[in-house]
């Protein structure tokens, strides 16, 4: 039994599409958690029973139709009960990263004007009430656990413990359509202060719609079944491994923490799982340091199985060497996802060609997309009957896309956002004459798979798919008396590299200061005793930063970025395209 445009057809708002599957498949497994080292299921029946016992104790708390209410919670089956709650009676839900500090969760909350935030445990409730400190419209604060004696947070059974207000609940449902808020879904933009996007059920809904037509999905009671371990505050997850199964009968388990995700997947057996290219660069770097290991023989039988198995033609005696070696080496891989894995659905950042051919080989086929979460996030994927390795596929169901006379590619549809909440410039600024402008340089073949070529804007998107502003990590390090100028640099890679130019008067007089032999300013920037101390005082300034912002290695240069070599606009703005392209080979260097 496959899933079909069926589960959705007629479908106006995303609880009505669980809803709809819960009658047709009440005893299959919806979700699988992790309990005393094995994986137990939670039923569509027990999942719905939740939702609307949770959802009628959020209306006699007083949350109403339009209310924001922050959803702080690592990846649970109570993240889709709250979200599912929540979107029943027409609430709008704010996912927060549990990465989030507290200055980021404190001024989402604000910003949307939450008056409520739900929680899991003391992990992340500490940082949470710290940061409702500074946000006065918040009336509640409720956790699935506690230890906390505050009197300001509520458990989670204290929405669940009275009767289910069936008629209520049908009511606010009703008032529910596709033009509803669903959610407010933050990206960090080109500035330090992220921006709500507003996504409604029909832009997620008109998603599901290109499902069918991608994929073929099995919601037989030993169907297809997600391994859920990226945050669901992401779009990507949230809508391919959230709204995706559950509005089409498949089933969700999830790994217990980032760090498990290997272990979790031989225990889940899994046969998709959503991902970013940085995870999939992880792998094969771990894959690879084990093949390093063995006899040279096996080693070279590895290395000739992956390079031949992408070509299509070979002659019978390669193909018959090739089929032993997929049941020798390609299939005992397989078994350490699993064995059950059909497909990798990535997107979030650039999939290397190279990543994409190597999974390939190994019989781990990789449908990449393309998308923002200004488009809730789909713009483009590659069918799984059709894939072209290199691109991002065609546009999904009910997209236009186009480009402008720069390159840049323009989106139109119904999963388009209506803007950016509370900001109306950048909303005009993305949305003209009804088309969003991605930001994103490409082509398009003649049979309509799109290429991304170029980036026009300048966000740096990492190989995690971690979205970062380079201009506000600049703005903190350029801060320091001794750094004159610098150039952050990270798209498609694991960590953020720098160029910088020191300040040379100050950076000679702190030279003097510590005894430092009288030399030429060129061999004190090559001299790893200033590059060290300036990673030192680099490293203490972005600390406050998230992770991913976290500069690791930096490259000094001696002669400053200026008009004359190119690397500055006559109005003394940094040319990041030239200097990435001048500067390529000191670049390279950083990530050896």
């Amino acid at each position: 039994m496959s899933a079909s445009a069926s589960h959705i057809d007629g479908i106006h708002n995303l609880p009505q599409a669980l809803f709809h599957t819960v009658k047709h498949h009440a005893s299959s497994p919806a979700q699988w958690y992790r309990k005393n080292d094995t994986y137990l299921p939670i039923s569509y029946a027990e999942l719905q029973k939740r939702v609307k016992h949770i959802a009628s104790g959020l209306m006699r708390a007083g949350i109403q139709a339009g209310d924001r209410v922050g959803l702080l919670m690592e990846n649970r089956p109570e993240w889709a009960v709250f979200d599912y709650a929540l979107l029943s009676i027409g609430a709008v839900t704010v996912p927060l990263y549990c990465s989030y500090r507290t200055l980021d969760i404190s001024y989402v909350l604000n910003d949307s004007g939450s008056i409520a935030v739900i929680t899991s445990s003391d992990k992340l409730l500490r940082n949470l009430l710290a940061a409702v400190e500074q946000c006065p419209d918040i009336q509640h604060i409720y956790a699935i656990e506690s230890t906390c004696s505050s009197n300001k947070v509520q458990l989670m059974s204290s929405l669940e413990s009275g009767e289910v207000a069936h008629d209520a609940l049908a009511q606010r449902l009703i008032n529910v359509d596709r033009d509803t808020l669903a959610t407010l879904a933050y990206t960090s933009g080109t500035t330090a202060s992220p921006k709500g996007v507003m996504l409604t059920h029909g832009n997620i809904i008109t998603n599901l719609e290109s499902v069918p037509s991608v994929i073929d999905l099995n919601n037989a009671n030993d169907g297809d079944r997600f391994l859920s371990f990226l945050p669901l505050a992401h779009m990507l997850e949230r809508t391919a491994s959230h709204f995706l199964p559950y509005s089409f009968g498949l089933s969700v388990a999830f790994a217990e923490r980032p760090d498990t995700v290997a272990k979790n997947m031989i225990e889940v057996q899994p046969s998709v799982v959503i991902t970013v290219p940085r995870m999939l660069e992880v792998i094969r770097g771990r894959i690879l340091a084990q093949v390093n290991k063995q006899p040279t023989l096996k080693r070279k039988l590895f290395h000739f199985f992956i390079t031949r198995s992408s070509q299509k033609k070979t002659g019978f005696f390669t193909q018959s060497l090739l089929s032993l070696l997929d049941k020798s080496i390609a299939r005992k891989i397989r078994l350490r996802f699993g064995g059950h894995l059909r497909v990798f659905i990535c997107g979030g950042a650039p999939l290397p060609i190279d990543i994409a051919e190597f999974f390939e080989a190994l019989g781990l086929p990789i449908l990449e997309g393309y998308g923002l979460t200004e488009s809730a996030p789909l713009l483009s994927v590659n069918p799984m009957s059709d894939r072209r390795l290199g691109t991002v596929g065609t546009a999904g169901k009910g997209v236009e896309l186009c480009f402008a006379d720069d390159g840049e590619i323009l989106a139109r549809g119904a999963n388009i956002m209506p803007g950016y909440w509370n900001n109306k410039q950048a909303s005009r600024e993305a949305l003209i004459d009804g088309w969003l402008h991605t930001g994103d340089i490409g082509s398009m073949s003649s049979d309509g798979y799109l290429t991304i070529t170029d980036r026009k804007k300048d966000i740096i998107v990492n190989s995690g798919g971690e979205n970062i502003a380079p201009q506000r990590v600049e703005s903190l390090i350029n801060a320091d008396e001794k750094i004159e100028q610098s150039v952050v640099y990270g798209d498609k890679k694991p960590y953020l590299v720098a160029l910088i130019t020191p300040n040379k008067e100050a950076c000679i007089a702190w030279a003097k200061e510590q005894g430092l032999p009288e030399s030429d300013w060129q061999h004190l920037c090559e001299s790893n005793i200033l590059k060290k101390h300036l990673q030192t005082k680099i490293n203490t300034i972005l600390k406050p930063l998230n992770p991913f912002e976290q500069v690791r290695r930096i490259h000094l240069l001696h002669e400053p970025f200026s008009t004359e070599d190119g690397t500055l606009t006559p109005t003394m703005k940094i040319k990041r395209r030239a200097i990435c392209e001048r500067y390529a080979d000191a670049i390279a260097s950083l990530y050896l």
